[in-house]
């Protein structure tokens, strides 16, 4: 992997290696948490160019980090537009929803996807977990087929929906109580997973770590296995890269952004997974 952006600096910690990439590769304005969604105002190559107005947890990324399992991006952006058109079929068939959505639509006609903005809001994300948990495995499983291991995905987010239910009540709770230990506890949430639905999902500060971070560290000396270990490489002196920014940003952000410019380095550089 070419190391140049590197040549001159010495990379201790993830803020050096914030300074290196930040330089280099645009991962969207300041809203922007780089990992696209349906509330996103623009999309371009998979990335979040202009971000959502608002920033609120989402339980799409509890299943997008699922579909995005063993599977291009491509693939599991895919299986979701088609896993959310379904669920916006399904919910507009109900009375009083179905004026909620139609006019919220009209709000969303600028967005790329304006029926899927307009379901991806905070309000529908009870109805959402409802609907999934009950949906025929099968039958999901035929709609998110381009994921790859389709069966199995469709298992896992069905169990998903139904645990969050089932110990939380509300996504509402859900996104204030959970840990990262209930989500390593589920069936198909590895620790890579886990922090994506942390971080991406429901805004807290914490570190995605996958394998495209590990081969960047190893080809700049560090030999760094453990999951905790990268993690903690990459978060030390993290809070400083609040003043390389003219506008008011989060750690959760800028910790999302650092992981984007990681994954937009190594597609750039052909780095393998």
């Amino acid at each position: 992997m070419p190391t140049r952006y590197f040549t001159n600096q010495q990379i201790s910690d993830g803020y050096d290696l914030l300074c290196a990439l930040k330089p280099h590769y645009y991962v969207g304005d300041r809203n922007s948490w780089w990992w696209p969604q349906f509330l996103s105002l623009k999309i371009e190559n998979g990335i979040e160019i202009h971000g959502a107005l608002q920033q609120q947890p989402n339980v799409l990324f509890c299943f997008a980090s699922i579909l995005g399992q063993n599977t291009k991006y491509e693939n599991a952006a895919h299986a979701l537009k088609y896993l959310y058109t379904f669920l916006y079929n399904t919910l507009i068939q109900y009375p009083g929803i179905n004026e909620m959505i139609m006019q919220d639509e009209k709000d969303f006609k600028n967005y790329p996807f304006p029926s899927l903005a307009s379901i991806s809001q905070p309000q529908f994300s009870n109805m959402i977990l409802k609907t999934i948990s009950n949906m025929d495995l099968s039958y999901l499983a035929g709609i998110i087929k381009q994921a790859g291991f389709h069966n199995q995905k469709a298992q896992r987010i069905v169990l998903l929906a139904k645990n969050i239910l089932q110990d939380f009540c509300s996504f509402e709770t859900f996104c204030l109580k959970v840990s990262k230990e209930w989500l390593l506890a589920q069936k198909g949430i590895g620790n890579e997973s886990a922090s994506n639905i942390l971080n991406y999902g429901l805004k807290r500060e914490e570190m995605v770590v996958d394998r495209y971070t590990q081969k960047l560290l190893i080809s700049l000396g560090f030999e760094c296995s453990d999951y905790a270990e990268l993690q903690s490489f990459l978060c030390n002196n993290l809070e400083q890269a609040k003043q390389l920014y003219d506008f008011d940003i989060s750690l959760a952000q800028i910790m999302a952004r650092l992981h984007g410019k990681i994954v937009e380095y190594s597609k750039k550089h052909k780095t393998k997974c």
